[in-house]
C-alpha cells in the first residue's frame, strides 16, 4: 500500500484537496506565504528531530485521550488512531497538515500534566517539553500554510494549539489568534451547519464540534480582555447546531444518517452540556437585543423585575440540566464528576451575574438578605472551583481550572472579609482562599499580572482584619499565618526593596549624566558605576558600565537619545529598565499598597482583569 493512502483515507470524509494530502513534511522549502510571523516563530531546522520515538508518541496519544479529548472532542479518536499509529513508525512521510496536528496533540498532552507527572510519564520536565512541542507546532502550522488552508485537519491543529498556549500568552494575543482561527473556520464554511451545505453526517458533526470549541474559546479569551461575554453569540436557522450527545463509537466516516442524541451519559456529555448553556445564553442575548440593550453586559441590565425573570429562566435551565445530565452522572467517574461541577458552577455564575454586587453603591446600602445570598453563591463557586483544582479524582482535568478562575467571586469574598459586616463562617472562606492559592501558585508568584497584584493586596488587607479580630478574642489561639500570606508579604517586601535600589541607581546615573554633559572633569563614581576616562558631552554607551562588564546603557544609539534633549519621562523610563530583574513593574493605577476603602470599584477591577497578562512576555521559542 502506498504510504499516502492512509493519510488520504483520514481526510477523504473531510473533502480535502488531493494536492494537500501529498505535501509530505520532507518538502521543507521556505515560503513567503506561510504567515509564521502570526505565530511568532523563528526559522528552525527540519522538525523531524522534534518527534518523540514511537513509544513516546503512543504515550502522548494516551495522555491526550485521557486528559484533553473528553473536554474538547475536536478529534474523532476511533478514526484517527490508525493514522497516528502509522505516523509513529513513518515520521518521514507524514503530510504537513497531519504533522501539525500531531505536534498540537503532543503539546496539548504535555500542557495537561503537572511537572512531576510529566517527568514520570515522559522522562523530561514539563517546561522543556511544552516549549519544544509548542515551537514545533507553530513551525508545522506555518509549513502547512494555515492562514490560507481549507484543510480541516489544520484547523483542528490550530484549535488544540490555542489550548496549549493560552496560559502562557497574554490574553490579547490569544484573543487575536482565536479570531484568526474563527476566520479560517468561516472560510471553510463552518459558521453554517453542514446540513445546509449538503455535507455527510460525520463531517457535519465534526464541524459542529470544532466550530463551537473555537467559539467558546473566543468567548472566554474576549472576557479576559474586557469584552462582554457572548456579545457576538448569534444563532439563526443556518447556524451550526450544538454538538450531539453521542458516544464516539456511534460516529464513523461514511455513516448514512446523523446519530441520534442519547438520553444517557456519553463520552461527549460535557460538550452537549455546553450546548445547553450556550442555548440559554443565546436566548438571553437575543432578548437583550430586542430590548435595545447591549448584549453580554448581564449584570448591568438587572433590575428587581429583571432578576425575577432571570431567576425563573434559571429554574428552567437548571431543571433541564438536572433531568438530562446531572441525574445520570456517576460521581465515581471523573468525567461525570467534572460535568456535575461544571453544570452547577455555570448556574452559580449566572446567579452571580443576575445579582452582581456592582449594582450596590456600597455594602451598607445593600439589604442584608441580598448580601447573604450573594455571599453564599460566591462561596459555592469557590468550593466548586477548588474541587476542580485539588480533587485527586479530577487530576486529569485540573489543567482546565486556572483559565476559568472565578475572579469576581474571589474579589467579592475578600471584599466582604475586609468589611466584616456579615455574620458568616469566615474560617470556611479563608480555607477556600488558601486552597485557591495552593492550587494556583502563580497567583502569588507571578506579579506581572495586575489582577494578581490587586487580589493579593486585597487578600493581605482582609487577613490583617481577620488577624486583628482573632487577637481581640483572647480565648482563641491565633492559628499560624498561612503560607500564601507569608509568600505575598515576602513578595512585596522584595519588590519594594528592589524598587528602592532601582531609584537610588537611577538617581546616581542621572547625576553622572548631568555632570558629564556639563563637561565636569571631576565626575564621581557611585556604587556600581565606573566612568572610564573623561566623558565627552555625548557619552558612548560602552564608557558607562554597571559593575565590571555589563553595559549600563546598551548601545551607542541609546546613549545618543539619552543626551539629545528627550524629556525626563523618557529618561526615567529607560533608567527604570536598568537592573529590573524582578517580576513586577507597577503601572500608574496599581500599587503594592493595600486598598484603603471598603467599597469595591468594579470598573477598576474590570480594568485589572482585562490587563491580567499584559506585562507577561510570550513563552520563548526554545525549541532548539
Amino acid at each position: 500500500m502506498n504510504d499516502s493512502i492512509l493519510w488520504k483515507s483520514v481526510a477523504d470524509e473531510l473533502r480535502e484537496s488531493p494536492d494537500s494530502l501529498h505535501e509530505c513534511s520532507i518538502d521543507s522549502e521556505d515560503s513567503e506565504d506561510d504567515f509564521g510571523f502570526v505565530l511568532g516563530i523563528q526559522p528552525r531546522p527540519d522538525p523531524k528531530s522534534r518527534h518523540p520515538p514511537p513509544e513516546g508518541i503512543q504515550e502522548l496519544w494516551k495522555i491526550f485521550i485521557e486528559n484533553i479529548d473528553p473536554l474538547t472532542k475536536v478529534l474523532h479518536v476511533p478514526s484517527l488512531w490508525p493514522a497516528v499509529n502509522k505516523a509513529a513508525n513513518n515520521i518521514e512521510v507524514i503530510p504537513r497538515a497531519f504533522e501539525a496536528l500531531m505536534f498540537a496533540i503532543y503539546s496539548a498532552a504535555v500542557m495537561s500534566l503537572g511537572d512531576d507527572e510529566c517527568k514520570s510519564r515522559l522522562n523530561a520536565p514539563r517546561k522543556t517539553l511544552l516549549s519544544r512541542y509548542i515551537a514545533a507546532t507553530k513551525r508545522a502550522l506555518a509549513r502547512a500554510k494555515f492562514m490560507g488552508s481549507t484543510n480541516l485537519v489544520v484547523l483542528q491543529a490550530l484549535a488544540l494549539h490555542l489550548l496549549s498556549v493560552r496560559d502562557s500568552y497574554e490574553p490579547r494575543a490569544i484573543w487575536s489568534l482565536t479570531g484568526v482561527a474563527i476566520r479560517i473556520a468561516q472560510g471553510m464554511g463552518l459558521e453554517r451547519d453542514g446540513v445546509h451545505l449538503g455535507l455527510a453526517p460525520f463531517e457535519t458533526e465534526m464541524r459542529r464540534r470544532i466550530w463551537w470549541q473555537i467559539k467558546t474559546h473566543d468567548f472566554r479569551t474576549g472576557e479576559l480582555c474586557g469584552i462582554a461575554k457572548f456579545q457576538d453569540l448569534h444563532t439563526g436557522s443556518d447556524t451550526p447546531k450544538w454538538p450531539t450527545n453521542v458516544d464516539d463509537d456511534q460516529l464513523y466516516p461514511g455513516m448514512p444518517s446523523p446519530a441520534t442524541s442519547s438520553k444517557v451519559m456519553t463520552d461527549s456529555v460535557l460538550i452537549a452540556l455546553k450546548g445547553e448553556l450556550l442555548n440559554f445564553a443565546a436566548a438571553r442575548i437575543a432578548d437583550f437585543r430586542r430590548q435595545g440593550k447591549a448584549p453580554g453586559a448581564w449584570e448591568l441590565h438587572m433590575r428587581d423585575n429583571d432578576t425575577t425573570e432571570v431567576d425563573r429562566l434559571l429554574e428552567e435551565i437548571e431543571e433541564t440540566l438536572e433531568t438530562k445530565y446531572i441525574r445520570y452522572c456517576d460521581p465515581s467517574r471523573p468525567l461525570h464528576l467534572f460535568t456535575m461541577l461544571m453544570a452547577r458552577s455555570s448556574m452559580n455564575i449566572i446567579r452571580l451575574l443576575s445579582h452582581h454586587p456592582r449594582r450596590w453603591a456600597n455594602f451598607e446600602q445593600a439589604p442584608m438578605s441580598e448580601q447573604l445570598w450573594v455571599w453564599n453563591v460566591c462561596i459555592n463557586l469557590l468550593e466548586q472551583h477548588t474541587m476542580l483544582l485539588t480533587n485527586p479524582q479530577l487530576n486529569a482535568f485540573a489543567w482546565h481550572a486556572p483559565y476559568f478562575q472565578q475572579w469576581h467571586a474571589v474579589i467579592h469574598v475578600l471584599g466582604t472579609l475586609c468589611n466584616g459586616s456579615l455574620a458568616v463562617d469566615y474560617g470556611k472562606a479563608w480555607a477556600l482562599i488558601s486552597k485557591i492559592y495552593q492550587g494556583t501558585p502563580e497567583m502569588a508568584s507571578d506579579m506581572r499580572k495586575p489582577i494578581h497584584v490587586a487580589v493579593g493586596n486585597l487578600c493581605l488587607k482582609a487577613y490583617r482584619k481577620h488577624k486583628a479580630v482573632l487577637e481581640k478574642n483572647k480565648s482563641a489561639v491565633p492559628p499560624p499565618t498561612p503560607g500564601f500570606i507569608v509568600k505575598l508579604n515576602e513578595q512585596r517586601d522584595s519588590i519594594k526593596a528592589k524598587q528602592s535600589q532601582a531609584k537610588t541607581k537611577k538617581a546616581e546615573v542621572s547625576r553622572t549624566l548631568n555632570q558629564a554633559s556639563t563637561g565636569d572633569k571631576d565626575v564621581p563614581s557611585g556604587p556600581g558605576i565606573t566612568i572610564q576616562g573623561n566623558p565627552p558631552s555625548s557619552i558612548p554607551a560602552h564608557s558607562i558600565t554597571h559593575g565590571t562588564d555589563e553595559t549600563l546603557l546598551g548601545t551607542q544609539e541609546e546613549s545618543f537619545w539619552l543626551t539629545q534633549g528627550l524629556d525626563s519621562s523618557i529618561l526615567n523610563n529607560i533608567n527604570d529598565m536598568m537592573d529590573f530583574d524582578f517580576d513586577f513593574s507597577p503601572n500608574t493605577d496599581l500599587s503594592l499598597e493595600e486598598p484603603s476603602s471598603h467599597t469595591i470599584d468594579w470598573d477598576q477591577w474590570d480594568t485589572w482583569l482585562a490587563q491580567s497578562n499584559i506585562l507577561r512576555p510570550l513563552t520563548p521559542d526554545q525549541g532548539s
